[in-house]
């Protein structure tokens, strides 16, 4: 199944920056709410280039997950060989590789990514590739951007500063003196119906900026812990009939480890990777369950969506609490979704999913026999 848009099914807005993108010399911040379209502008955009034959291009993005869903995306192009793909961590642990510096062993990860960071940035570099692009802009640090534009002739950067979900030194401040701008003001992932819920964690009026009209009202479903891996269970096992791409979110990588062998033990498809770099291989275009932690999740998008586990008295959970970084993960949680969200809730939920309303009676997880004959038919 394509998981992208064709070109001439882009808005006139969208199709007008790409055009610009492609023909200009200038750097560029592309910036707008999730769903807005900037992953899919580059993507066009960098078809221009390889097809152009605009010269050295690297692709750079944050985690394994977007990796494998942008592989599978330039892959789908026809352009994965025309350019260098790579997450940021591994890019830049490369360089430092190159010359031949390793940081001290016994130091953690992050005390040994600073420390290659520090190295790099004070090594003589030369400008290697002709054209940057760096999705989700706003997680990364003004050390790695800094590195970015030592490297680039021609930097893109896509992004969304009410999205980060990691505490960075970047602003949208500094993005704004790169360059040139764009802003997208329209939504075209979700519907007005999911805009209505996530509207409770953005500070935008996110139902003024939605394309499309209603669709299916989140299914918020109220059940006992005991009741929970049933529940998916039993909407995995409807959604099934629909053959749409799936995605399985919770902030607690526990959890969906023990919902992956609870849906084994019985027999549902599903996908669970356990070790963050095999999401690279991953083909986002299957119809099967991809179970997939709410970090994971950031740049993606499925038609249909279950999101549960925000669990009150989960340390993941706390620790978002503690870096205030609640709203955030809750917000990219039920943003990848373009037709059916259900939000899983116990009793012992965070307040902020606790008290979304309903808006019509979700009794239960059963789907809607009519909606599956018109999927069907």
């Amino acid at each position: 199944m394509p998981i992208l848009i064709p070109y001439n099914q882009l808005s006139p807005e969208q199709q007008d920056i790409v055009r610009r993108v492609s023909r200009g010399d200038k750097n560029l911040y592309v910036e707008g709410p999730a769903g807005s379209g900037k992953t899919l502008i580059s993507l066009y955009a960098l078809k221009n280039f390889v097809e152009s034959e605009s010269g050295k291009i690297l692709f750079l993005m944050y985690n394994y997950s977007l990796y494998g869903y942008l592989k599978t995306a330039l892959t789908e192009l026809d352009i994965i060989n025309g350019l260098t793909i790579a997450t940021k961590d591994k890019f830049f642990w490369d360089l430092a590789k190159f010359d031949n510096y390793y940081p001290p062993f016994e130091l953690s990860y992050e005390a040994k990514y600073s420390s290659i960071m520090h190295h790099i940035l004070s090594t003589e570099t030369e400008q290697e590739f002709d054209i940057i692009v760096v999705d989700e802009v706003q997680d990364i640090s003004s050390d790695e951007f800094e590195m970015i534009k030592r490297l680039g002739k021609k930097i893109i950067t896509l992004g969304d500063f009410n999205q980060g979900i990691y505490k960075t030194d970047m602003s949208q401040e500094k993005m704004l003196t790169l360059g040139d701008h764009e802003s997208l003001t329209t939504v075209f992932r979700y519907h007005i119906e999911i805009a209505k819920i996530a509207k409770n964690f953005s500070d935008r009026d996110l139902p003024s900026m939605v394309k499309t009209g209603n669709g299916v009202k989140p299914r918020l479903i109220d059940i006992p812990e005991n009741q929970l891996f049933p529940e998916i269970a039993e909407i995995l096992k409807n959604l099934a009939v629909r053959r749409k791409r799936v995605g399985v979110i919770s902030p607690d990588k526990d959890k969906l480890k023990m919902l992956n062998s609870y849906l084994n033990a019985n027999a549902i498809e599903n996908v669970y990777y356990s070790e963050n770099k095999d999401f690279r291989n991953h083909d986002f275009s299957t119809y099967t369950p991809l179970l997939l932690s709410s970090f994971s999740a950031k740049g993606l998008e499925f038609e249909n969506v279950i999101v549960f586990g925000f669990n009150r008295y989960s340390s993941v959970i706390n620790n978002l609490i503690n870096k205030n970084l609640l709203k955030e993960i809750i917000f990219v949680s039920i943003t990848r979704c373009n037709s059916d969200l259900f939000i899983l809730r116990t009793p012992d939920e965070v307040e902020q999913i606790k008290n979304l309303k309903a808006e019509e009676s979700n009794e239960a997880a059963e789907l809607d026999l009519g909606d599956l004959l018109d999927d069907l038919f």
